[in-house]
């Protein structure tokens, strides 16, 4: 009798253990990428490990941009090696946000579970900010700088340095440039004819006009090209940092308005002297355009420091990342002017016209526009990452109907929102015609991923809660769900490593004392002034 019960207590132990193992079906335990991760640049590879074997042939993953397109040249590698991974080979992705929707059937029991793993390149989820980096994008965003610094470089010889012509071939080179500056700003207004760039683009042809007939005085213009430069700052990099933000966008408005000025301002003099050499013009100009030349190198150098220092994060990234090492080319061609602009420098105090050596300084600021063109077009390695909370997920139902909202990364900005709804009778009194889901007092449609799962991206403007409710429609009638959703806000932590800010903060800083040491001293012993 005692063999007996043993016997039989084994086999009720058994039979509880089956359909847990029954039920033990094959969850993701691992993304590479992780979810959340912000990344530098694109990956080329995207892997999912599983807690089973699946099954590669009935398996899918696909990837989604933040407004739910797919991206295409992206598709699942055959025969990856390992029974338990979905790899997904992934084409250039620009910067943004990406959302890899997956499926997967267990070989085991042939049950199927789905997820969604997010990630952005380039910069946070939260702060996503599209930038063009296709080689189109690159174009027309040079041909852009290029007409900025035929606007910004004649108008700033205009105000600062032809202020009051007295003969006139000075009044003659002054018109030339007002000339010069509005059909930049034509080009420029092809490019950007919509929003605030088109207004100040406007008022600054209105106002060259003006001064062309003399009814105002030229100092005017930097009204317009101010606001151009600001908006320039509001569309960079720094509009998505956290911190600091009024002193970055203040920084690279200043960058803007200072380098544009000295790459425009180098061609300018080549319409000044364009009839031929002008020993008397360049013997007046030599002072003031050294000041200017002198002035906009100074705050080029102090506000690019501070910027790369915000931008990033440890030197190791200036080698190791595209944005450090298209800076270390800017940078290279940033010296290589400098050194051509001191030789013309010293021919203009020789009282000769450099016309060469000006054609080839315009010529390498060509080419360092080029390299800012692409800069922008990178995401800087800034280090800093967000600690993403866990997807939230939501259930709920009504009448046969069951639904599942999970939404991931659960952050303020793009979020993937997930639905699973599913009728728990066998078989459905009648198939779902579709499902929306309105949040707070927008209406979001679903993309239908399958019979009984659905797909949409929401941004988030803020963390907190929202109201969410799911409406499924079947047979001509709606079923809504309500659900609660509270966004969570996700703590920023930085890389670690040596941090490259306080040296090239310094170097500003030193950089800025020295330059105005000098300009005391030179204003001191130069001509009018105390020895």
């Amino acid at each position: 009798m005692r063999h007996r019960c043993l016997l039989l207590l084994a086999g009720v132990l058994l039979l509880c253990a089956l359909p847990s193992v029954a039920v033990a079906h094959t969850e993701l335990v691992r993304a590479d990428p992780t979810d959340g991760a912000v990344l530098a640049e694109s990956p080329g590879l995207a892997r999912l490990w599983f807690s089973g074997d699946i099954t590669a042939s009935r398996s899918t993953a696909r990837l989604v941009d933040e407004h739910g397109v797919m991206v295409l040249g992206a598709g699942v590698v055959a025969g990856s090696g390992d029974p338990r991974v979905i790899a997904v080979q992934l084409p250039r992705l620009a910067d943004g946000t990406y959302g890899l929707l997956w499926e997967a059937v267990a070989a085991r029991d042939s049950h199927t579970t789905s997820g969604t793993v997010t990630f952005s390149v380039g910069h946070s989820g939260a702060l996503s900010v599209h930038r063009p980096s296709t080689s189109g994008g690159v174009l027309v965003r040079w041909v852009w700088l290029l007409a900025l610094a035929g606007i910004v470089g004649p108008l700033a010889l205009v105000v600062f340095v032809l202020r009051v012509p007295s003969d006139p071939i000075a009044l003659a080179a002054r018109q030339r440039l007002l000339i010069a500056a509005a059909c930049s700003a034509v080009v420029a207004i092809g490019i950007h004819h919509t929003g605030l760039r088109l207004v100040c683009l406007v008022v600054l042809c209105a106002l060259v006009g003006l001064v062309l007939t003399e009814r105002v005085a030229s100092v005017v213009l930097l009204v317009p090209i101010g606001g151009l430069m600001w908006l320039e700052a509001t569309g960079s990099h720094a509009a998505a940092l956290s911190s600091g933000h009024f002193a970055a966008l203040l920084a690279d408005a200043v960058h803007a308005f200072a380098g544009l000025l000295w790459l425009g301002a180098v061609p300018a003099l080549l319409l000044v002297f364009w009839h031929g050499p002008r020993t008397e013009l360049a013997r007046s100009l030599r002072r003031p355009f050294s000041v200017v030349a002198a002035g906009s190198v100074l705050l080029v150098l102090v506000s690019g420091l501070y910027s790369a220092g915000l931008q990033v994060a440890t030197p190791r990234w200036l080698i190791a990342s595209t944005y450090g090492r298209l800076l270390l080319l800017k940078t290279a061609l940033l010296g290589v002017i400098g050194l051509l602009g001191l030789l013309n420098a010293w021919r203009l105090r020789r009282r000769s016209v450099p016309r060469h050596t000006i054609a080839a300084e315009a010529t390498v600021g060509a080419l360092l526009l080029v390299a800012v063109a692409a800069l922008v077009g990178q995401s800087p390695p800034a280090g800093a990452k967000a600690d993403v909370p866990p997807a939230l997920a939501r259930s709920g139902f009504v009448v046969d109907l069951v639904v599942t909202v999970s939404a991931t990364p659960n952050q303020p900005g793009v979020n993937w929102l997930t639905v699973i709804a599913d009728s728990s009778r066998r078989p459905a009194p009648a198939p779902l015609g579709g499902v929306d889901l309105r949040i707070g007092d927008q209406t979001v449609p679903l993309q239908r991923l399958t019979d009984t799962r659905y797909f949409a991206t929401y941004r988030a403007a803020s963390a907190g809660a929202v109201r969410m409710v799911a409406v499924l429609h079947r047979g001509g009638r709606e079923y809504a769900v309500p659900l609660d959703w509270n966004v969570s806000s996700p703590a920023v932590s930085v890389a670690p490593g040596r941090r490259l800010a306080p040296y090239v903060d310094g170097a500003a800083l030193l950089l800025l004392e020295l330059g105005v040491g000098v300009g005391a001293w030179w204003l001191i012993r130069g001509p009018g002034g105390r020895r």
